[in-house]
């Protein structure tokens, strides 16, 4: 995994992901023939350090979240917290986001109250301009 680690700092040092950076990515994520919550985590930390992402980003991106937290049928909370880091973590819900919870939602053999809680905000969330709460500005730890 320490190899993901190291193409990540490469690619959002520019805080763009490119068709080749795509590539790069595809290749080192099947390297050990099997995608896992670690590849979901390094793949969600890539959009939210990236400030543009190119359409094979999302091309990959989304068919491997949907095979791994679609494994069991459900989406469990412990993963709800991935979707909920994509969604939120960049400043921006993009429209692929809201088309992608509702697909993982169609396709769910069971949902939660929490999922479905969550796809409900998402859905009524705008684009930008919204907040996760706290002070603007605000540093953590710091008394304000």
């Amino acid at each position: 995994m320490a190899s993901l680690y190291s193409i990540m700092e490469q690619v959002v040092a520019d805080k763009k992901i490119t068709e080749q950076e795509v590539a790069v990515i595809q290749q080192y994520i099947r390297q050990n023939g099997r995608l896992d919550l670690e590849d979901v985590r390094f793949l969600v930390q890539l959009l939210v350090d990236s400030r543009e992402v190119c359409p094979a980003f999302d091309r990959l991106f989304f068919p491997i979240l949907k095979e791994v937290l679609l494994a069991d049928g459900r989406i469990q909370n412990d993963e709800l917290f991935y979707l909920f880091k994509m969604v939120y973590g960049d400043g921006r819900v993009r429209n692929s986001e809201r088309e992608f919870l509702l697909e993982l939602r169609r396709e769910c053999r069971e949902t939660t109250a929490e999922f479905d809680a969550f796809c409900d905000q998402v859905l009524a969330t705008p684009d930008s301009g919204w907040s996760l709460g706290g002070r603007a500005g605000a540093v953590a730890g710091s008394k304000g």
